[in-house]
């Protein structure tokens, strides 16, 4: 292993990007973050990495949420609001769902059901995890089922979407100002260390958006994200997911990982052929738009798949915000009911 955390970092980051341009010249859909992902992972569970990645994960995080502000309209806008019903009812599906695969989840993982619920729920890995300390479950069970499920969901995305190719659309001109572009890049970041303080939700990608919309509403049209820092996003997004594939993590945990993949592939299923098409019925919404918006993965991995695949990344976000909040205002209360104790609060916000 390296030692130099930075030099470690450093090479890993080169190998994801050479695999990201692999992958993408083979035409594997979304070759640039499961490129990346592969890449990391091979780096990590052979040279060894040294460094932490959750600064590069932040990092991919707000390129990928100033890439969204650069989408963003006000026709965009009132369509998300009119959608709202519909996110709501994909949560709270996805949820549901969720707390019913957390006693199969429990038999299969030989683990509490405690444990179970903190793995099955389409939440953050990160808050899960931290919830998992502070009511003493299973910390390292919920971290291999999260890793599995968010895994899944980025291969199986262009699976149901039926897609080929994988780089990121072109990059047209919309007559808007790269200084807005950047501001929201700058601001989004200062909000984001601040928010990140109080235990925000997702604040690397929400508050570039917010800028966004502030600019949009205040009349000042956005850039579009040039296609290189779009490329740099999704081999961070994807580098900081193949960090987290440790062999001998899942060595460790057979059953835990056979849980994650049985859960992840049942809750992955349910949300594309079940709740996106009845959604697409009900409002006329592009189905590849709700398969990525309800899919329970990081709301990091959907907007970058959103936006590698050219799907109207804004309304990916609204859903994925939209699920990842209702769930971590109803975990506290469902561990409540199934540990009898309350969970204390926690400063962890970043999705797996």
């Amino acid at each position: 292993m390296i030692k130099n955390p930075i030099l470690s970092l450093a090479l890993g980051l080169v190998v994801s990007a050479l695999f990201g341009a692999a992958f993408t010249w083979a035409g594997v859909p979304l070759g640039w973050i499961l490129g990346a992902m592969a890449g990391a992972a091979l780096y990590g569970n052979t040279v060894g990495l040294s460094g932490k990645t959750r600064y590069l994960r932040r990092a991919g995080q707000l390129l990928v949420g100033a890439a969204t502000a650069g989408v963003l309209t006000p026709a965009l806008l009132d369509t998300m609001g009119g959608l709202l019903p519909a996110m709501l009812a994909a949560a709270i599906a996805a949820n549901v769902f969720g707390l019913l695969l957390a006693w199969p989840l429990a038999y299969i993982a030989g683990t509490d059901r405690t444990t179970a619920l903190l793995s099955s729920l389409p939440a953050g890995m990160a808050e899960m995890a931290s919830l998992a300390r502070q009511v003493n479950a299973r910390t390292e069970v919920v971290t291999v089922v999260h890793t599995i499920r968010v895994i899944l969901v980025v291969l199986c995305v262009p699976v149901f979407l039926g897609v080929s190719g994988s780089g990121a659309p072109p990059v047209f001109d919309n007559g808007g100002s790269v200084a807005a572009l950047f501001a929201c890049f700058g601001l989004g970041l200062a909000f984001a260390l601040v928010s990140d303080r109080i235990g925000l939700l997702n604040p690397y990608i929400i508050m570039p958006m917010l800028v966004g919309i502030l600019f949009v509403f205040g009349g000042f049209p956005i850039a579009r994200m040039p296609t290189p820092l779009l490329i740099a996003a999704q081999v961070l997004i994807g580098f900081s997911l193949g960090a987290r594939l440790k062999r001998d993590d899942f060595a460790r945990m057979p059953r835990a990982a056979l849980a994650g993949v049985v859960s992840g592939l049942a809750l992955i299923a349910f949300m594309a052929l079940a709740v996106a098409p009845l959604l697409a019925t009900l409002t006329g919404t592009d189905l590849a738009v709700l398969v990525l918006g309800t899919a329970p993965g990081g709301l990091g991995e959907m907007i970058a798949s959103a936006k590698a695949l050219g799907v109207a990344s804004a309304l990916v976000a609204g859903f994925q915000f939209v699920r990842s909040f209702l769930t971590n205002m109803i975990v506290p209360s469902l561990l409540l009911r199934f540990t009898g104790q309350p969970p204390k609060k926690g400063n962890s916000n970043e999705n797996p």
